[in-house]
């Protein structure tokens, strides 16, 4: 049983189209940045899946990651409404109340405590210096291709199916067929040729529905710099990756 790899290209791109034509309809107030096909290994299993679809808006990434922020805070026992400048001191003093110490000793006191305020200040001015490097750094990883933005198993919409069986199960039992008489190499490569067709097909279909210039790639970690080149435009590729094509220092 052979594979018709041009049937297949169309039944995955009007599937798609579909699916992300619909999404996006549905929410016309979200600016829609990417799409992609993932779930497509390279490495030899057995069997060859169909691939599922993903989107993303700028407006579900931000509602995502506050999201997830506010879950860390949660589980590390922050309290997210405590006044930041609180502290509950174990060494407080009841009010009215002063201690014979205090009295004996208020000149040394007043010393410590003014050493006390200086390296207060000091490990303020260090503690901000540290934030400040802390929110460029993960600014950079926000943006990265490995970061949540670029990464579809993350997304709001993560995982579309393209394909309902049996019609799905009949066209990944034919590639895995093919791969065992022919080799998975040369299968899973016209396999991803195909995939990458229809993503720039989605690009150039899709375009005309969202606001902002889409970005449709195949996503696959092991080979995710050389998909991005075959699936954006030099343009988008000199806007969202300015590393790619780089030379190394």
């Amino acid at each position: 049983m052979g594979v018709d790899w041009t049937a297949l290209e169309e039944t995955i791109r009007v599937a798609a189209l579909r699916h992300a034509a619909e999404v996006i309809a549905e929410h016309p107030e979200q600016n829609f940045y990417a799409i992609a096909l993932h779930g497509v290994s390279t490495s030899e299993s057995e069997n060859i899946a169909m691939p599922l679809l993903a989107l993303n808006s700028v407006e579900a990434l931000e509602r995502d990651r506050q999201s997830e922020s506010r879950e860390l805070l949660v589980e590390r026992g922050e309290d997210l409404d405590a006044e930041n400048d609180y502290e509950d001191r174990s060494d407080a003093e009841v009010e009215g109340q002063l201690s014979e110490e205090h009295v004996t000793d208020s000149e040394d006191e007043s010393r410590d405590s003014e050493d006390e305020t200086d390296a207060e200040e000091d490990s303020e001015d260090l503690d901000e210096v540290l934030n400040a490097i802390e929110a460029d750094l993960d600014a950079d990883d926000d943006e990265s291709f490995y970061s949540d933005k670029w990464e579809p198993s993350d997304w709001h919409w993560s995982a579309i199916d393209l394909c309902q069986d049996p019609a799905a199960q009949i066209w990944s039992d034919a590639m895995t067929d093919l791969a065992t008489r022919e080799g998975w190499e040369s299968t899973i490569k016209r396999y991803y040729h195909t995939l990458v067709a229809v993503a720039q097909s989605l690009r150039e279909e899709l375009n005309e529905r969202t606001k902002v210039d889409l970005v449709a790639y195949v996503a696959d970690d092991d080979h995710a710099e050389k998909l991005l080149e075959l699936c954006l435009t030099p343009q988008q590729l000199v806007e969202h990756f300015p590393q790619l094509g780089q030379p190394v220092p």
